[in-house]
């Protein structure tokens, strides 16, 4: 055996292991690490007189088909009026967001909502607006949600209940989407699952900007060109040394149901900011960083790596035909299977086979994934990225 073959032969022994890690390992790992435990949280009642300020801010862009709804949930919230501040940031729309909005201010169950309206005329991004809301913010608390997300009325009592410990920075809550989708619901009750053992272990890696509240006191002016705020604002708060909580009574609602099209833009968005974050936060892989370190690295850098793997696997299994029928048999099956999920992405033809439909969604998201890790590397420097 050569030294070229040799070094293909161990570059795809160690691809198909960290792939399989990721997907069938890391998931067993966890639930082993955070077997028989369970979340504590102080279980005596806040006085109300002892309950922290709170602020929620809503980002708001072209948000006219829900920004009344979303009002109308977080005046319903179970919390003391004069204790919640809430914000809607719109960010240069160009649709009847704002007069909407203004419009919810006469309705009979706005009249004790502490509710401000800012209007930015230029349409700047989710994170300019998020770090010029912040310089309104006078409370102990911090509340960031999604236009599109209800939330449940008891959640910034949850949350309070929670940051009565003090190592706690910050809470996350459990996303649920409203419209029936198999391969979507499947996905994040996985997810949810993954959160909630990560929280288990000692603190949860990001949040949902669905809803995630933290101590105001802890926030870090984000760069201007973040693109998961959502993940890199909680994983700051991580590094000052506090821990996020997923918090499974506190759910987010997700209305809006989005197209494939949609759906692979968002997908492809986020991959782009997972491939950022792992600059921006290569310093929690360090060995100080414990639990953090191993679910940052074995959870989110693989996750950015897996698209790349499967086709480092791909391609030096071509070059290792020769050694055994095996590694020949391998490669019919990866082409075969490569050619199916591609042609299933095209064309849904087997989209009422659950197992196949699940399939397709991971396949989708490691190819969404691939293109994303690409634009940022090779773009970042050259163009935003735009909303979904």
């Amino acid at each position: 055996m050569t030294t070229f073959t040799l070094t293909m032969l161990i570059i795809h022994a160690l691809a198909i292991f960290l792939i399989i890690y990721h997907h069938v390992l890391f998931p067993i790992i966890l639930s082993f690490l955070t077997r028989g435990k369970s979340e504590t949280t102080d279980s005596t009642p806040i006085k109300e007189t002892d309950l922290p300020s709170v602020s929620v801010l809503i980002p708001a862009y072209n948000e006219e088909r829900w920004i009344a709804e979303k009002i109308l949930n977080l005046s319903m919230m179970d919390y003391p009026a004069h204790k919640l501040f809430i914000y809607v940031l719109c960010d240069g729309c160009t649709d009847n967001t704002v007069q909407a909005a203004e419009a919810y201010r006469t309705f009979p169950e706005c009249r004790d909502v502490n509710l401000t309206i800012i209007n930015h005329p230029e349409n700047r991004g989710k994170v300019a607006i998020i770090n010029d809301g912040m310089k309104h913010v006078h409370t102990d608390l911090v509340a960031l949600t999604d236009v599109s997300a209800l939330i449940s009325i008891d959640a910034l009592t949850l949350s309070a209940q929670a940051l009565q410990d003090p190592q706690v920075g910050g809470v996350n809550s459990h996303y649920v989407l409203y419209e029936d989708d198999q391969a979507d619901n499947t996905y994040w009750q996985y997810q949810s699952k993954i959160k909630q053992q990560e929280s288990l272990l000692g603190s949860t890696l990001g949040a949902h900007g669905a809803f995630y509240i933290f101590r105001s006191c802890l926030f870090s002016e984000l760069e201007p060109d973040t693109i998961n705020d959502d993940f890199v604002l909680p994983m700051r708060i991580i590094k000052q040394g506090y821990r996020i909580k997923q918090e499974p009574n506190i759910v987010a609602l997700e209305l809006e149901k989005s197209d494939s099209s949609m759906d692979d833009a968002r997908r492809k968005r986020i991959s782009a900011g997972n491939a950022q974050q792992i600059f921006r936060l290569k310093s929690l892989l360090l060995p100080k960083y414990k639990h953090v370190a191993f679910l940052f690295a074995s959870g989110k850098v693989l996750r950015v790596a897996i698209p790349f793997l499967m086709l480092t696997t791909y391609i030096t299994n071509i070059f290792l035909l020769h050694l055994h029928p095996i590694l020949l048999a391998e490669f019919i099956l990866q082409t075969l299977f490569y050619l199916f999920m591609l042609a299933e992405l095209r064309f849904g033809f087997c989209q009422t086979y659950s197992i196949i439909n699940v399939l397709s969604y991971i396949f989708r998201g490691h190819v969404n994934g691939l293109v994303g890790s690409l634009h940022y590397l090779l773009y970042k420097a050259r163009e935003p990225w735009k909303k979904v």
